[in-house]
């Protein structure tokens, strides 16, 4: 169950790294804090998978690092969607059309890493019996 549920949590961080990818790819040369998402994303991809391939104590408390992680990527992500600028004075149109499409991110899109976190969390936790603890209290 515990893997399978870490399974689910990189399989949505897959799909939200598609997500990322999409609704930011013409911002990419323009912004360097919309590769935050990206890279973290894969981070978790990477690490996600060996530890569902591992399933070892530290890699599951590597992983649960990289999990707390995500809680901060949200909150810059949920700050940079929330910012606005205030100096309206001089914008040519293509400024002002950028920022009409800046006006229409979701306040709401940056707290899926923190949802997945939660998620797999959950499927790390000690509460769960994971087979690798339960492996080492037997042996105790």
């Amino acid at each position: 169950l515990n893997r399978m549920i870490i399974l689910v949590t990189i399989i949505g961080f897959g799909v939200l790294l598609l997500d990322v990818i999409v609704e930011h790819w013409e911002v990419f040369d323009k912004e360097i804090m919309v590769y935050i998402p990206v890279l973290y994303c894969v981070l978790a991809l990477i690490l996600g998978g060996i530890t569902v391939i591992k399933w070892k104590s530290k890699i599951i408390r590597t992983f649960q690092i990289v999990l707390f992680v995500s809680f901060i990527v949200s909150a810059a992500g949920l700050y940079f969607h929330l910012e606005e600028e205030d100096d309206d004075v001089n914008l040519t149109i293509e400024q002002k059309e950028h920022e009409e499409s800046e006006k229409d991110k979701s306040p709401i899109a940056p707290l899926a890493f923190s949802g997945l976190a939660v998620f797999g969390l959950l499927g790390t936790s000690k509460k769960w019996k994971a087979e690798v603890i339960e492996e080492e209290m037997k042996n105790k």
